[in-house]
């Protein structure tokens, strides 16, 4: 607080009359945002002159930028009018409680100089000679109150305890006969019955209490500091200044507070329940030897979001932030569940290294047992490859836990033979089984029944067949996530044996409806099938496993808080706990008789008319959108990403712009395909062109034909009724072909490995769904190597996306067993120019050099 030079002015009565009045809580009146804001100009020194009346005040303040201002304070009604210079309300509320905090101090600095029987009116200036005083005429002031001394001298007694909110001030007036009398509230006396001494103490109770942070409570007639950081050094260090002023009384429980913050110790004891097979789990608290009872135990457990808490007797206490979050995820794991704890759960206990973990004799066997799985046990036909045979053992493991899985292996590897075979030999007797996938992979699943187990009995879920018109309980139903959202309404009526998402992907929204219907299947064993869980971000893993288990993840929302605020730590945490549930095996680990995939970047010069429409579009966005590309994607999303498209669409063909028609010539990269596949034709090849632009293929197609007349020329797109038909006649055809492929139709249920050549026409956002369609030609019965083409147009965007896929391929891979987080490329790029520019001639030979 600055020197204070303000003049005072001021007479008896009217510093008596002030002393009255301030023993109400005047700050009642007014907004917190103004308290503390008048608070910060009364303590910055800015008062200059007070000229205290009977019933106002006059108030002179020099402001932080040195204007010179006044207010007026009324307080002849029951509540202070304000008045001032200035205009604005809220700044006159903020100069009001500055006035009132320099007028709350001269009355307990001066109070004490008042005599026992009112003075005959005189007005003083503060560090002036006094005058001789004079007799006031009875117009200029009313009569002062009549003011008595108590027949007994009282002390004004603060008794302080240790409370649930924090700490207590209760104040009384205490008779030098013991008697005691409430000094505050209704039950208080009267201020007739109150000495100018007794009322210059409750104006210093105030003054004192509201420094150091109390606030008085009206309902129990005491002050409380609820600011639980602050007890101790009140108690220890602040406490000492009030003994100088009064009487002060205190609980054992206070002087605890001294001693500061202690950290709670935590365990947690869990054992089997004896039905279900369902968790007992028992939190053990202890602060040095002393455990803590149940009910401080409740307790902390209830404000353990607040941090400290205080426990009468014991003192402030608080579990460090692991311990807090630990068991914070833990409650979120139970919500999940509705309050159940199934074995699963432990693996969210396990993830928990703040937290000692003590497992009955039982539990601890169970986890032995789910980490080394008894190679007797198998069964699997024989005509599955020795790695398949794994996956199976392993599924029939993890169900035989009580768990659940996710077969992760990578495209290609048999997943669809491996859970058929499964569920040939372990079948669930009296409840129907269900696998839900993509609309274009039904057939798939009734091809290879048909050719690995014709006497399995399978049903595909439509308009005419469904789960109540047959309810056949040995049954494998076969359903497409559209047409198991639409029968939401039948799923509560049925429980399966199995349930298996295919392409488990395909539920990364957790929000969307066939999510939630997929939510809502009942089954005894659940299980995910996908080469790609973790697409875009880490909550295509959380919802995969809300699927499966859950709770074992906890709740979404501090899912992704751990993983915005945590990044690697967090993702080691779920690591460990995913880690028994999930079997993945790449081509590379298991296929070795698999030839090998040859990845090349084929960069491709832009015609001139494309190099000057790219310029064009990128300047022009800028132009309309802004350099700050963060802040473009929040205010325009839409737009910026129709500016990408714009300038990918040109970087593969001019063409597909919407307002230019021109020859495919005009496209460098329809050029360099032509040349590409003219020597790969001619050598009998086959090959498999992918786009995400169905009019590029268009495009493609035209040129194709024109050149390559005598080649079978092959089209799989969104608008292909027959997925089969051109697939199986690709795969049979004999010498060169050709097999026109939209990325997102061709991404998942088919096979394409009698070609050997692949070209990826534009680079895709995500290398995840790119590997996917790849591996449509590299996969198990491939014989050749495989040479794989990815188009880049030198120094455009397209060389951008290229550095996003390597990141997302490294976001797929620790996901499996690393960590890091996943961010959208507003997160590589910060301005839209880096994005979007067109690289000079040296870059462009740069990076050439480096891709080649």
């Amino acid at each position: 607080m600055n020197h204070r030079t303000s003049q005072r002015v001021y007479s008896d009565i009217a510093l008596d009359n002030w002393l009255m009045r301030l023993q109400d809580n005047w700050e009642k009146q007014f907004t917190t945002k103004a308290i503390d804001a008048g608070r910060r100009l009364y303590r910055d020194g800015t008062i200059r002159q007070v000229e205290l009346g009977a019933d106002d005040a006059i108030v002179h303040i020099r402001m932080p930028d040195g204007a010179d201002v006044y207010v007026v304070l009324d307080w002849s009604g029951p509540k202070i009018d304000v008045r001032s210079s200035i205009e604005d309300a809220y700044e006159r509320q903020i100069l009001a409680c500055a006035a009132l905090y320099e007028i709350e101090e001269l009355v307990v600095e001066e109070a004490a100089a008042l005599p026992p029987e009112v003075k005959t009116p005189s007005t003083k200036v503060e560090g002036e000679p006094e005058e001789d005083e004079t007799e006031p005429s009875s117009s200029e002031t009313p009569p002062p109150p009549s003011v008595t001394t108590s027949p007994t001298a009282r002390d004004l007694v603060l008794k302080f305890s240790s409370v649930d909110a924090g700490l207590a001030l209760t104040a009384v007036w205490r008779s030098s006969d013991g008697r005691e009398e409430r000094a505050l509230g209704p039950q208080a006396p009267s201020a007739d019955r109150t000495t100018a001494e007794e009322r210059e103490a409750l104006i210093r109770l105030a003054s004192s209490a509201r420094r150091d942070g109390f606030r008085y409570q009206a309902n129990s007639t005491r002050y409380e500091l609820q600011q639980l950081d602050r007890l101790p050094g009140f108690v220890r260090t602040d406490l000492r200044r009030w003994k100088q002023h009064f009487t002060i009384e205190k609980d054992a429980d206070v002087d605890v507070l001294a001693r500061g913050v202690r950290e709670v110790d935590i365990a947690v004891e869990i054992e089997e329940a004896m039905l279900g097979g369902d968790l007992n789990i028992n939190w053990k608290l202890s602060l040095g030897s002393s455990r803590l009872t149940e009910k401080e135990r409740r307790r902390l457990m209830r404000r353990i979001d607040e941090g400290l808490v205080l426990l009468p007797g014991r003192g402030l206490v608080r579990l460090n932030r692991s311990q807090a979050q630990a068991i914070a995820e833990t409650g979120d794991s139970l919500a999940v569940v509705a309050g159940r704890a199934p074995r699963y759960l432990l693996f969210s206990f396990f993830a928990q290294e703040a937290v000692k973990l003590e497992l009955s004799s039982e539990l601890q066997a169970w986890r032995d047992q789910l980490f080394h799985p008894d190679p007797s046990v198998n069964g699997a036909p024989q005509f599955l490859r020795s790695y398949q045979q794994h996956g199976v053992h392993w599924l029939q493991h993890i169900f035989a836990c009580g768990c659940h899985g996710l077969l992760a292996d990578e495209m290609g590897l048999g997943k669809t033979l491996q859970v058929l075979s499964l569920l040939s030999i372990q079948k669930i007797s009296n409840k129907p089984s269900l696998i839900v996938c993509p609309a274009s992979v039904v057939p798939v699943w009734q091809q290879e029944v048909s050719r690995f187990f014709p006497e399995m009995r399978t049903e595909a879920l439509g308009k005419d067949q469904n789960f109540v018109t047959k309810p056949d309980k040995d049954i494998l139903w076969l359903a497409s996530y559209t047409q198991l959202r639409r029968h939401r309404s039948l799923l509560d009526a049925v429980e399966f044996g199995y349930v298996v998402l295919d392409e488990a992907q395909f539920i990364k929204n957790p929000d969307a409806k066939s999510t939630q219907a997929c939510m809502s299947l009942k089954a005894e064993h659940r299980l995910a099938l996908t080469g790609t869980p973790l697409e875009n971000r880490f909550l295509d893993v959380w919802t995969i496993f809300r699927f499966l288990m859950p709770g074992l993840l906890g709740l979404r929302r501090r899912f992704e808080e751990a993983i915005m605020e945590d990044g690697p730590a967090a993702m080691a945490r779920i690591r460990t706990q995913l880690a028994p549930f999930i079997l993945r095996r790449t081509k590379k680990e298991v296929a070795k008789e698999l030839p090998d995939k040859v990845e090349l970047d084929l960069v491709c010069p832009l015609t001139d008319l494309q190099r000057s429409e790219y310029v064009r579009i990128a300047s022009e966005g800028v132009s309309r959108f802004g350099d700050n590309l963060p802040a473009g994607m929040r205010e325009n999303a839409m737009g910026l990403l129709t500016l990408l498209t714009r300038l990918r669409q040109t970087c593969c063909d001019p063409g597909l712009l919407p307002w230019m028609t021109t020859e495919a010539s005009q496209s460098g990269k329809l050029n360099i395909l032509r040349d590409r596949l003219s020597e790969i034709l001619a050598s009998g090849h086959k090959a498999v062109v992918f786009s995400q632009f169905v009019s590029l293929l268009d495009r493609a197609k035209g040129v194709l034909k024109s050149e390559f007349p005598n080649v079978a020329l092959y089209e799989l797109t969104g608008k292909t009724l027959d997925r089969q038909k051109p697939v199986a006649e690709f795969q049979s055809a004999k010498g060169a072909a050709v097999m026109l492929v939209s990325l997102r139709a061709g991404g998942s249920g088919i096979t394409l490995h009698a070609a050997d050549y692949v070209f990826l026409l534009d680079p895709w956002w995500n290398p995840a769904v790119e590997a996917q369609a790849i591996d449509r030609v590299h996969r198990i019965g491939q014989r050749r190597v495989v040479f794989v083409y990815r188009m880049i147009t030198a120094g455009t965007i397209e060389q951008r996306i290229q550095r996003l896929k390597a990141d997302k391929r490294e976001l797929f891979e620790q996901a499996m067993g690393g960590a890091t987080t996943g961010e959208d490329f507003t997160s590589h790029y910060r301005s839209l120019s880096e994005l979007t520019d067109l690289l000079d001639d040296s870059s462009r030979t740069e990076l050439e050099t480096i891709e080649a």
